[in-house]
């Protein structure tokens, strides 16, 4: 050390870099002016104890901070866990009133379905009372004509005349005709019947008889009545609007009876 700088000028120096010097040993460094400093070094236990205030300070202060998270999340859990638990009772409340709806719905759908199959038997019962009335009402008559017809006249009658297509392009009929011998039945009624059908073909009126000449003839022999069954072939183009029936009987009370009924529609 240079014996030429003063001492108070030293002393300065020491004073002014207290508490900046960590490293054992003195530094000496030297300004930009030429005076040298010199820099005393602390003790260990005074490193120590600053290290240790340091940590306890960063400990007490990363704890508060940690709680205070702690305490925020554990409110923002309550939070969440409260709305969530929320949702879920909405959910169950929800799905209960959608399973009884659906249950309310499948009750009203079987009871839809037992009042639609109830209501079908009701019909078809009423349609097969009525079409039954129908038949009863066609027997009662029928059997009164023959018993005891209402112009008290006896003699052969036409009782009915039913003619049903049996091909699609509607040339082939089926007929039905009951005869019925009235009031007296003494004797047996025998005869012919023939039909003639009246129409337009080509814009003209045409009218055709049946049997054809060379036909087997429609015959009938009873005492009560009979049912006389055939058919009838159309020619193409043909448009029939009347059937006229007419029936003859042979012998002692031999008679002609003739009825015209209009052609059955689709």
């Amino acid at each position: 050390m240079n014996s030429d700088w003063p001492l108070p000028q030293v002393g300065y120096n020491l004073r002014k870099m207290i508490g900046t010097i960590w490293s054992p040993g003195l530094i000496f460094s030297r300004r930009s002016t030429g005076d040298l400093v010199v820099k005393p070094r602390y003790s260990p236990h005074v490193k120590l104890f600053i290290t240790g205030v340091i940590v306890i300070v960063a400990l007490i202060s990363g704890g508060a901070i940690y709680n205070h998270g702690l305490s925020m999340a554990g409110f923002e859990r309550l939070a969440a866990s409260q709305q969530q638990q929320g949702l879920q009772n909405q959910i169950a409340r929800l799905e209960a009133d959608n399973q009884s709806l659906r249950e309310a719905l499948a009750r009203a759908e079987r009871t839809l379905q037992m009042d639609q199959t109830a209501y079908q038997d009701l019909d078809r019962s009423l349609k097969a009372s009525a079409e039954e009335i129908v038949r009863l009402r066609e027997e009662l008559n029928f059997y009164r004509n023959i018993i005891s017809p209402p112009n008290k006249k006896s003699g052969l009658r036409i009782q009915s005349l039913k003619l049903q297509p049996v091909s699609n392009d509607k040339r082939t009929y089926r007929y039905k005709m009951v005869l019925i011998q009235a009031l007296k039945h003494d004797f047996l009624v025998t005869g012919k019947a023939r039909f003639e059908v009246s129409g337009t073909r080509d814009g003209e009126n045409v009218v055709l008889r049946f049997p054809q000449p060379t036909d087997t003839p429609i015959s009938f022999n009873f005492k009560y009545f009979e049912d006389v069954e055939g058919q009838l072939e159309l020619p193409t183009g043909f448009q029939p609007q009347w059937i006229k029936v007419n029936v003859t009987s042979r012998g002692r009370n031999a008679e002609t009876v003739e009825q015209t009924y209009p052609w059955p529609r689709a």
